[in-house]
């Protein structure tokens, strides 16, 4: 298994009167204002239920106990499975899970500049990624502009399966690309039934706020839950724009939006895994942009982490994020700004751990190397600090006289790789030292880095018979998509 032990308490943000008020006010908006699905069967399923759908508007009303009772079905925790058993990760509990960027239309690096990404950007960022430890779950994706729209989803999943051996994050945009993905999981996985409770694959269904889901996203979360895979449910909200600009209507507007989905998620199939996604932040007011990696922005992360555990759902916290088109000091004081939430108040799934630059426009091969540094250290903090009559260790400072070290000690040798995280893009040199090699900065070496990085990739095998049958699915699938164009 993959992922990262979280040792740390959660942090309440909201007082428990402050989250009673959360709640309150989501199921007012559910049952009062509603929300609109823009998709025959989710009406379908939810006039079934006997809930109040107002037919012209697409708008449905939830009662709270309808929503609480819906809600309780859905698991606390699963397990996201990948082609090799060795890269499969839990969801839930104290597990954390990273993954790299993915859906940026460029990509960038120190050399080559910013550009429109494509295939081979798009085959490098997944072998970086594939020898990124840190990185255990999702491969990176651009929107490769060198593939025809129509059909280059289905070049992507099948470059990620062929050249990733950790679990997969899908297109969920659509009946079409959902189906289209769901069925080649099933081909790797030996069939679609073998999936349909051995979640393979997660999708992104985000919420057009303020209380809307468009008919492609209805369509991809039906889709997912009937195959019992995982739909990651993210508001998009921006704080001033797309809600309220108060953080506490905020809060409260994405849970009613998320929850929505989730209800959705059960009716289709009792028991579906879901996430709770948050990607709350606020709107730069002086640009019209969203503002990544400010405290409104973490602040967001921990009161939609502590509502998600309200209600025993597993949590998706939005990011390492930041506006800052380089790795620089902005990045990384805009980074550290979100990470630090998304561990203290206890996220389960990290969408963007590395590698997210520009806003989210933008996929950086250096950034991705700079961040997992960032992550590798955390999962050092997640050691703690182990106290037993070894690591106390009297007997080594009762050898040592006043003024004395502890280089030559045993101790120290047995003890200090362990105790130590070494950073392979940090410079602890002296400062002649860093001048004789070039005086390079993190960018520079960090160039380095992701260069070196790659070089050391070994493609994972894959089955010939699964390569096969994947080739002609694909094959077949864009004869009958072009058809139809």
């Amino acid at each position: 298994m993959r992922g990262l032990k979280n040792t740390l308490k959660p942090l309440p943000i909201l007082s428990p009167e402050a989250e009673e008020k959360v709640h309150r006010a989501s199921m007012k908006m559910l049952r009062d204002h509603g929300v609109v699905f823009e998709e025959p069967r989710a009406l379908d399923l939810f006039r079934k239920a006997g809930v109040r759908v107002d037919d012209p508007a697409q708008r449905v009303y939830m009662p709270p106990e309808f929503v609480e009772e819906q809600i309780r079905k859905a698991p606390s925790q699963f397990t996201l499975h990948a082609r090799q058993p060795a890269n499969d990760v839990v969801i839930g509990g104290d597990s954390l899970v990273l993954a790299p960027v993915s859906g940026p239309p460029f990509v960038a690096d120190r050399e080559g500049g910013r550009r429109d990404g494509t295939v081979k950007d798009q085959r490098d960022l997944i072998r970086l990624c594939e020898v990124i430890e840190v990185l255990h779950h999702g491969c990176p994706e651009v929107a490769v502009k060198d593939l025809p729209v129509e059909t280059r989803h289905l070049d992507i999943l099948y470059d990620q399966i062929r050249l990733s051996a950790k679990g997969m994050i899908g297109d969920a945009w659509s009946t079409l690309r959902s189906l289209d993905h769901i069925e080649m999981m099933g081909i790797v996985f030996g069939g679609r039934e073998r999936i349909l409770d051995k979640p393979v694959l997660v999708g992104i269904i985000n919420s057009n706020s303020p209380l809307r889901y468009d008919s492609n996203m209805a369509e991809g979360l039906i889709e997912y839950a009937a195959a019992g895979q995982v739909n990651i449910i993210t508001p998009f909200i921006m704080a001033g724009a797309t809600s309220p600009v108060t953080l506490a209507a905020a809060v409260a507007q994405q849970n009613a939006e998320a929850l929505a989905a989730v209800v959705l998620a059960q009716m289709v199939r009792p028991g579906a895994p879901v996430m709770y996604g948050s990607f709350l932040t606020g709107l730069e007011m002086r640009t019209g942009a969203p503002a990544f990696g400010r405290a409104e922005a973490a602040l967001g992360i921990l009161g939609s982490a502590q509502m998600a555990r309200r209600y025993r759902l597993p949590c998706r916290g939005g990011g390492v994020l930041t506006n800052s088109k380089i790795p620089d000091h902005q990045a990384g004081q805009e980074k550290m700004n979100m990470l630090w939430p998304l561990i203290l108040g206890g996220v389960h799934y990290v969408l963007h751990a590395a590698g997210w630059s520009d806003g989210g426009l933008t996929a950086s091969f250096e950034q991705i190397v700079i961040d997992a540094e960032m992550l590798e250290m955390t999962a050092r903090f997640f050691s703690g600090v182990p106290v037993d009559d070894e690591t106390l260790a009297l007997d080594v400072i009762a050898r040592v006289p006043a003024g004395g070290h502890f280089l030559g000690e045993e101790h120290t040798r047995r003890h200090f790789k362990s105790e130590f995280y070494f950073p392979q893009l940090a410079d602890t040199e002296a400062y002649e030292a860093w001048v004789k090699k070039g005086s390079k900065d993190a960018y520079a070496r960090a160039t380095e880095r992701w260069k070196k990085l790659l070089d050391s990739y070994q493609e994972p095998s894959l089955d010939p018979a699964i390569d096969e049958a994947l080739r002609d699915f694909i094959a077949r699938r864009k004869r009958e998509i072009e058809a139809t164009l």
